[in-house]
């Protein structure tokens, strides 16, 4: 007893006298001996990896690159056992050990590998796993690899291991083997074991109803997800028989197979645009797509006679990034709403292309809906009036002032009207459509056209509203004046309509924020396109017994292709009508000073106030500065509705940073030169001859 501490105290006192990098190695190895449990085995390889993997003590050259710096310890690591055998023997034992008793079978369908089948399941372990402390480093390989690959720099430097050096480490596992440890290497029967296992699920996945009805297969047991398990068993027979023509030739069949599936899953992307997508779908066919990696992965190690360095290095290099993305709750926000995100913008675009006008008589027609769209707005500015007078409750004012938007918003779309300020956030995604073939110049110019389009028919829509909401507002109240010698509004409220826009006071920031909620309700309106189709509410509907009993066959039919057609825009302007409404008083519920302010609305009250408050109201300050807050509440309205949708699509499409820079200075250069084609259809841009009719909604 008295021995053992006083080597114990000789290694401190070294470590403490040399103090330089080496010394903690060298009591580090010199324990290696004392490990004779597993789990204090598994303990000291953690802590030589951190050693590996700790920067601070070497020289300045290898700190710019951290996988030089890992590779420089293993190599001295490597030196310093070559030179003393005895350290050698002792860490190799730990190896083999470590192989032996710890269950390679999690490290190969664990680690990096969603846990979960659903991605909220998936969210919450991503989440718990965050606050949660580690597990005890027991006999899966799957716990400990979180402790030997904790940095996000390990798959660099992992990677880096050239053959050299890969050979080193192999001979270090073999090194003075036993008999006792003749059946220490258990890694390839785990490989196959974890095959069988992957091919399960991904039969499991592949053969559920949302991936199996998106496919081109009558049967489901011609398709490769049913069959991946039987060739994959065959592989394994082969590889277990010795005999390398076999395998060789059940190892091309089960790449086939694989393909096969790839094949079939992309099958099921083109699919989604007639049946839709949910974030579940996506989430499986992401689980799809990882575990026919590690399928290949696998097979492609297995086929090696002898383990190839770059193909292992590049395994566990993928293995403790897959593990690191595991944690990240953005890496599977990222991996699972991408997809979704961009079927919701493929659908905003095709209703965003309704609202760009390219020709002159499309910019008329389009002046036009918007007028009608003014009309409707003033009576909707009117019964909004009568709801503030009624002196309810804010709530109930809230909910009314909803019912009143979505009821006039959904008559605007069903007349075949528009409103302006929907526009923006639809135009966002169909302009992103256009970005495919940016990378040439005349695919910049055909942009920038595009984009001078979009904006002057922002300008048409907005103008529109303004030129007929203001005037019937104002005839509206005449008329009624002449009948009764009463004004509809009281002139306190139609003082506050021209304060509630003043350019001195927080309608510019009320603004921004009502672009925001502009933005939302098209999510709503591409959520419920997707929603519709995902479904199948077109076949349904066509088929219910209880529309069929009431309107017919026919009738029923009718029905569905309304709903299918317009679907997407009830939703949309309802949705706008309740976010218009109900936020106001939400937010003063809150606590918070948040307020909307929308153009073609507030330009409405100003036009219902002006009989009220007389023509000499025309010559005072606020008067104008409510006429500059009222077109700066547009600009700021279409702003920022068509930023947030803009950047959602570009996301969406992967535009990378250096494109959109392109893209800004080839249209403030289309500005400079032709800056009245962005708000009028004059230039290069407009077509002599309109290819069809007007737009509206």
């Amino acid at each position: 007893m008295f021995s053992q501490l006083k080597k114990y105290f000789h290694r401190f006192r070294l470590y403490r006298r040399r103090g330089d990098v080496h010394a903690d190695l060298d009591a580090l190895l010199g324990f290696a001996a004392d490990q004779k449990q597993l789990e204090d085995q598994l303990h000291w390889l953690v802590n030589l990896l951190r050693w590996i993997r700790y920067e601070g003590l070497l020289s300045d050259e290898f700190r710019h690159d951290s996988s030089h710096v890992a590779i420089a310890r293993l190599r001295y690591v490597l030196m310093v056992l070559d030179r003393n055998p005895e350290w050698k023997r002792d860490v190799a034992v730990i190896l083999r050990s470590v192989i032996k008793n710890v269950s390679g079978l999690e490290l190969y369908t664990e680690t990096g590998l969603p846990r979960e089948v659903g991605v909220i399941g998936e969210f919450m372990d991503r989440m718990m796993m965050k606050f949660l402390p580690s597990p005890p480093l027991d006999h899966e390989l799957g716990y400990l690899f979180w402790e030997l690959f904790p940095s996000d720099k390990d798959p660099m430097w992992i990677a880096s291991i050239d053959h050299e050096l890969f050979t080193k480490i192999l001979e270090l596992f073999n090194y003075h083997t036993s008999p006792l440890e003749a059946d220490w290497n258990r890694m390839e029967r785990d490989m196959e074991d974890a095959l069988v296992y992957l091919g399960i699920q991904v039969r499991a996945i592949g053969l559920s109803p949302a991936i199996r009805h998106r496919m081109d297969r009558p049967n489901f047991r011609d398709s490769a997800f049913f069959g991946i398990v039987s060739v994959l068993e065959d592989f394994i027979e082969a590889h277990q028989s010795g005999r390398p023509e076999v395998f060789f030739e059940k190892a091309s069949r089960l790449r086939l197979m694989v393909w096969e599936c790839r094949r079939e899953l992309a099958q099921v992307d083109k699919h989604l645009d007639d049946f839709g997508v949910s974030i579940n779908l996506v989430f499986q066919m992401t689980r799809l797509r990882i575990y026919l990696q590690r399928i290949d992965s696998l097979v492609d190690i297995l086929i090696t006679d002898v383990p190839d360095a770059k193909k292992v290095t590049s395994f566990v290099a993928s293995l403790i990034e897959e593990n690191h993305d595991l944690q990240s709750i953005g890496a599977l926000l990222s991996q699972n709403i991408n997809l979704l995100a961009q079927k919701v913008v493929e659908r905003a675009a095709e209703t965003g292309e309704h609202y760009i006008t390219r020709t002159k008589e499309e910019y008329r027609s389009m002046v036009q809906a918007a007028a009608g769209g003014g009309f409707v707005t003033a009576f909707t500015v009117y019964v909004k009036a009568g709801i503030l007078a009624t002196g309810f409750s804010e709530f109930m004012i809230g909910i009314l002032a909803s019912a009143n938007y979505a009821i006039s918003f959904v008559v605007i779309h069903l007349a075949g009207f528009t409103l302006g300020t929907k526009q923006p956030a639809m135009t966002g995604p169909a302009l992103a459509e256009h970005m495919r073939d940016v990378g040439s110049e005349e695919g910049m110019e055909r942009l920038v056209d595009e984009i001078a389009h979009l904006i002057r028919s922002q300008v048409a829509a907005v103008g529109g509203n303004i030129l007929l909401v203001v005037p019937t507002t104002m005839l509206m109240d005449s008329i009624v004046f002449l009948a009764s010698g009463k004004h509809i509004m009281s002139e306190a409220t139609a003082l506050k309509s021209f304060t509630s826009v003043d350019i001195f006071g927080p309608a510019i920031f009320y603004a921004a924020f009502t672009g925001i909620l502009l933005w939302g309700s098209s999510l709503f309106a591409g959520w419920g396109d997707n929603w519709f189709a995902l479904n199948s509410l077109r076949t349904t509907l066509a088929r219910s017994p209880t529309l069929m009993t009431i309107f017919g066959k026919v009738g029923a039919r009718r029905i569905a292709l309304f709903f299918e057609k317009n679907i997407s825009g009830l939703l949309g302007n309802i949705s706008l009508g309740v976010l218009l409404g109900l936020t106001p008083e939400i937010m003063k519920f809150l606590g918070v000073p948040l307020d909307v302010r929308h153009v073609t609305l507030s330009s409405g009250g100003m036009g219902a106030a002006i009989p009220v408050l007389g023509v000499d109201f025309l010559k005072t300050w606020l008067f104008w500065r409510a006429v500059i807050g009222v077109l700066i509440i547009g600009f700021f309205n279409v702003s920022v509705s068509f930023a947030m949708a803009f950047l959602v699509a570009v996301k969406a499409r992967g535009v990378t940073p250096p494109t959109r820079r392109a893209i800004r200075k080839a249209v403030f250069r289309r500005i400079l030169h032709h800056p009245l084609s962005f708000l009028l259809p004059v230039g290069k841009t407009v077509p002599e001859s309109a290819p069809g009719g007007g737009h509206s909604h």
